[in-house]
Order: structure tokens, then C-alpha cells, then sequence
């Protein structure tokens, strides 16, 4: 029997129900864009600088006709399930996998998948593009004068030509087997969608013109060295009564070499199709990333209907949702309206207890703690950085005719020196199983050590020394920047606007916190890593750990005495307090 799928918390549900509600906006968006897309490809294929009347209102009958409709209809099919596909890869929790091969194995199915959905969008884009332009581009088969069906090869270049730019597309975004699926990089300014929409929309459509320009050229060698070879005799076969416009290899690359308005609608589609696939990924992190505010309390006690934000930063299994928690938290501190921090500080009614700093306080405390804890983990047995030793100087031969009468001196008098050892008489001799052991050992490392020299040995089934420390970085530094600059302004802030006195209890459990942080990022610097990966995140985290630091220290600079703290934390604290931690 199949083991019963584990429920769903109502706080989980709530949670899911955000993101469902961004991933159907940005899935509409989608959908939208490919109309906006064929109005583009239409008004380029028939430009007529004579006669624009003609040529705009022609374009857009075009457009708004039911056939078109009716052919767009398999397109919208495919990016809709190319929308649910994205959706829940981003709606999943990553997972850290040890080696290479683990990662490829799980996400194996996952790109397979994403790669024949990028197949099908750009071989249905390529189909739908061709029902708009003349039958020598449209139809499969043309008919001669002579009664014969003649397979036409270029309606032909421009369907597989749609869907190399989909292959392309996915290699170029897969170039590595790291799962960056659910890693959503916020931007630094948030900005309103539409005006990142109008911003996106228009650079994505025209680099796209220019970027499809290399695809475009290897498609054509592709084609002709792979397809006109083998393909084409193959499928003229399989069409009984079928012939070829040109049996030779070499007309035939002629035949469309020449044809310059092929090319064009060739170069113009696989444009069609990179724009097409960029802008369901903007569309998706413009829509994930999108600022939402959360209630710092909930309405009613037990109103499951509502995600506060405290269950929202606790909310583990959707990335997503913790990320915009953090935001909203990191918000809180730093915006010029106190009405939320107020409720932060505030006591509960009934009973006057600062229920609401202490849930919150506690979680951001228990997310840093963990991460602490994971990331000093991670660098146990990490490579240290390897510093260049200072120069010793050269002994002259004053030093060296000294150390030699100090020799003889030694031997003349039997002065033993005392950095020499002597065996001990009473050595016991090793028995026959150690020995036998030890050589056991001693072969089993050698082998182990051939076996990682083989070359993709080690890169498919060896974990890398600081591979784990990367992968947090990646992972969990963006949030953690901002929780721990909202626990160092709330903390800073709460000198005026803490009428209750609630933050001044958990002030030294968050000196400290942040100081365990600050030291464990430190050493994140002393190991190697491959920091093309994380050196903006390293960066900005080690100086958002500082930032909170100096705030707190500079707010309680005169109160350092009066507060409970240990010795070891007055001593990293008064760095901060006279401005001289770097």
C-alpha cells in the first residue's frame, strides 16, 4: 500500500495560496505577451513603408481574426504548461546534494522535462509564424506543374528552426548542473510591476534581435551538415510520391543560402522565440519578488485565513514565502513610518506581555542561530587560503662559522644535542594483525586516492571541501541579510520608539547572535572557495552583519555598562563602539 501523503498545516496552505495567486498573474502575463509577440513578427513580415494605412490595418485584421485565434490556441496550451512547470519548481524547497551526481540525478527528470517543453514552445511558435507568410514558407508539400509533390524544405528549415532556438535557449540557461530553480534573486530597488514590465519588455525584445544573430548562423550549419545529409532523404522516403526540389546536397544549401527572405524570417523567428522564453522567467520573478506586506498580528486568534508574519519568516518549506518575510520585516525597521514598529513593541491586551517582539525576536534569532550553526559546520576540513610566507633572511658567514664552533665545541666536550632522539631499548615490536591492518589501510588509501585522479572521477561522485559553504551563501544569504539588519535598526530604534522597555530584556541575546554570525562570516574569507559564485553575497552579508553592529553599538554606546553582557562580547563590541572594525 502506498504510505499516506503527510497533511497539509492550514499555515502551509495560506502560504501556497500567496504564491498560486503570483504564479497565475505571471502565467496571464505570459499569455498576453504572445499576442504582443505575433503583433511584432506580423508588423515586421509585412512592412510596406508605401503604404503604412495599409500595412498597420492589415497586420492587426490579421491579429484579431478567428483563424488566428484558433492557431494560437496549441501555443497559449504549451506556455501555460511551461507556467505550472515553473511554478512548482520554484514553490519547492531546495535541498543540498553532496556530489554532482546526486544533483543531475534528482533534477535529471526535472530538465528533461523543461527541455522538451522549450522543444515544443519553439517548434509551435515556429508553426504558428508560418501560417502568415506565403505558401512557398507555410505549406509542407508544394505541388509542380508536372503533378508531382515536392517537399518543401523551407517550411521545413523554419519548424526546426523554431525549435533549435528552444534547444539553445535551455543550454545556454542549463550550462551547469546547479539547481538555482527556487533561488530568486530580489531586486535592490523595489519598483511598481507595470514600470518593470515596460522596462523589461522592451530591452528583452530588442537584445533578443541582436542575440539571436549567432544562434541563428549555428542553426544554419546545423542544419545543412546534419539534416540535408541524412533528414531529408528520410523523410521524402517516408512520404510515398514525395521528391525533392534538389537531390544534391550542395543546391539545396544554394537554393537557401540565396534565399535572403528565408534567412530574415529564420533570424526574425528565433528572436521571436528567445523573447518568448525570457519573458516568462522576468514575468515570474517580477511577480515573486513583488513586495507584500504581512500583519505583524492577526486580526483573531484563530483566523487561519490570515499568514501573520512571524508564521511567514517560520514558513521553511516555501523559500518563497520566508524571502518576502524578511523583506517585509527588513521594511519595517528601516521605513520612516513607526505605526508597525509600534505594534512590534507594544504589549498584548489582555495581559501586557510583549507577545509580539518575543515571537518575532525568538524566530529571527533561531533562522541566524541556524544558519550560524549550518555555515560553521560547512567549513569544517575547508582548505585554508594559502598566504605567501615572508622572505628569511639569508645567514651570513659570520652565523654559519659560529653554529660550526659551537659543534665542535659540543663534540669536544660530549655535549649531546638535545633535539636528537634515542630509540628506546624496550621497543615493543608490532604484532603480525596490526601490521597486516595498517598495510590494508595503507593499500585501500592508494586505491582511493587512483580512483579520485581519474578524471571526472571526483567531479561526478567527490564532494567539494567548501561546496555546502557555497551552496548557503547562495541560498539563505539574501534573507539573512535582511533579518539581521531589521534585528540591529529595531534594536537601535527601540531607544525612542520602545515605550515598554521589551527590546532592552533580548538585547544581549542579539549582541550576541549577531556576533557569533560576524565571527563565523569572517572565517568564510579565510578558506577557499569559489567565490565567482558567492562573492556578492559574501560580501554584502559580512557587511550587513558590520552595519547591524555599528547601529546597535552606536545607539547604546553610553548604556554599554548598564547592560548585562558577557566579558567576551564588551571586548568584539568595543570595536564597533570607537568605529574601528573593518
Amino acid at each position: 500500500m502506498a504510505a499516506a501523503m503527510e497533511p497539509v498545516s492550514s499555515r502551509d496552505l495560506e502560504c501556497r495560496k500567496i504564491c498560486v495567486e503570483r504564479f497565475i498573474y505571471a502565467i496571464l502575463y505570459s499569455v498576453a505577451a504572445q499576442y504582443l509577440l505575433l503583433t511584432v513578427f506580423l508588423l515586421l513580415v509585412n512592412f510596406s513603408l508605401l503604404h503604412p494605412v495599409v500595412w498597420i490595418l492589415g497586420s492587426f485584421r490579421l491579429l484579431l481574426s478567428l483563424s488566428t485565434w484558433l492557431w494560437i490556441m496549441p501555443l497559449v496550451s504549451a506556455v501555460i504548461v511551461h507556467g505550472i512547470f515553473l511554478a512548482k519548481a520554484y514553490l519547492s524547497a531546495s535541498s543540498y546534494c553532496p556530489t554532482r551526481f546526486q544533483l543531475l540525478y534528482r533534477t535529471l527528470i526535472q530538465k528533461s522535462v523543461l527541455l522538451l517543453i522549450n522543444c515544443v514552445i519553439g517548434f509551435l511558435t515556429g508553426w504558428l509564424y508560418t501560417r502568415f507568410l506565403r505558401d512557398d514558407y507555410r505549406l509542407l508539400f508544394l505541388n509542380t506543374d508536372k503533378g508531382l509533390s515536392v517537399l518543401n524544405e523551407k517550411f521545413l528549415f523554419l519548424l526546426l528552426g523554431g525549435t533549435f532556438a528552444g534547444v539553445y535557449f535551455f543550454v545556454k540557461n542549463n550550462r551547469t548542473v546547479d539547481d538555482k530553480a527556487s533561488f530568486v534573486s530580489f531586486p535592490v530597488i523595489q519598483q511598481p510591476r507595470y514600470q518593470q514590465i515596460r522596462a523589461n519588455l522592451y530591452s528583452i525584445v530588442y537584445h533578443s534581435m541582436f542575440k539571436s544573430f549567432v544562434p541563428t548562423l549555428i542553426y544554419v550549419s546545423f542544419f545543412y551538415t546534419f539534416c540535408c545529409l541524412y533528414f531529408r532523404y528520410k523523410l521524402a522516403a517516408l512520404f510515398q510520391g514525395t521528391v525533392l526540389a534538389e537531390e544534391s546536397f550542395l543546391g539545396a544549401f544554394y537554393t537557401t543560402v540565396s534565399d535572403v527572405r528565408l534567412v530574415v524570417y529564420c533570424w526574425i523567428l528565433s528572436s521571436q522565440v528567445l523573447s518568448n522564453m525570457n519573458l516568462m522567467q522576468v514575468l515570474f520573478h517580477i511577480f515573486l519578488t513583488e513586495y507584500r506586506t504581512f500583519p505583524v498580528e492577526k486580526s483573531t486568534i484563530n483566523n487561519d485565513a490570515e499568514v501573520s508574519l512571524v508564521e511567514a519568516l517560520a514558513c521553511d518549506k516555501i523559500p518563497i514565502v520566508q524571502q518576502l518575510a524578511a523583506l517585509d520585516l527588513f521594511t519595517i525597521a528601516d521605513s520612516c513610518d513607526v505605526s508597525r514598529r509600534i505594534r512590534l513593541y507594544a504589549l498584548s491586551i489582555p495581559g501586557g506581555h510583549p507577545y509580539n517582539w518575543r515571537i518575532v525576536s525568538g524566530e529571527c534569532i533561531r533562522l541566524i542561530r541556524e544558519f550560524t550553526n549550518e555555515l560553521s559546520k560547512s567549513m569544517e576540513g575547508a582548505t585554508p587560503k594559502v598566504h605567501p610566507e615572508v622572505s628569511k633572511l639569508r645567514p651570513t658567514a659570520s652565523m654559519d662559522a659560529e653554529k660550526i664552533l659551537m659543534k665542535q665545541y659540543n663534540e669536544s666536550f660530549g655535549i649531546r644535542s638535545l633535539s636528537t632522539t634515542v630509540p628506546p631499548n624496550n621497543a615493543i615490536p608490532p604484532s603480525q594483525p596490526d601490521v597486516i591492518c595498517k598495510t590494508i589501510d595503507r593499500k585501500l588509501d592508494s586505491l582511493r586516492q587512483t580512483l579520485r585522479n581519474i578524471p571526472g572521477i571526483f567531479y561526478l561522485f567527490g564532494e567539494p571541501k567548501a561546496a555546502k559553504t557555497c551552496y548557503l551563501l547562495s541560498s539563505q544569504s539574501q534573507q539573512m541579510i535582511w533579518i539581521s539588519q531589521a534585528l540591529g535598526s529595531l534594536a537601535a530604534h527601540s531607544i525612542r520608539e520602545d515605550q515598554f522597555g521589551v527590546v532592552q530584556n533580548d538585547l544581549p541575546l542579539i549582541i550576541r547572535t549577531l556576533l557569533q554570525l560576524k565571527q563565523v562570516v569572517d572565517k568564510v574569507g579565510s578558506i577557499q572557495l569559489d567565490m565567482k559564485k558567492v562573492d556578492r553575497r559574501y560580501v554584502a552579508l559580512k557587511a550587513a552583519t558590520k552595519r547591524s553592529l555599528y547601529r546597535i553599538a552606536h545607539a547604546f554606546a553610553d548604556y554599554l555598562n548598564d547592560i548585562v553582557l558577557d566579558p567576551n562580547d564588551v571586548k568584539a563590541l568595543q570595536g564597533f563602539v570607537s568605529y574601528r572594525e573593518i
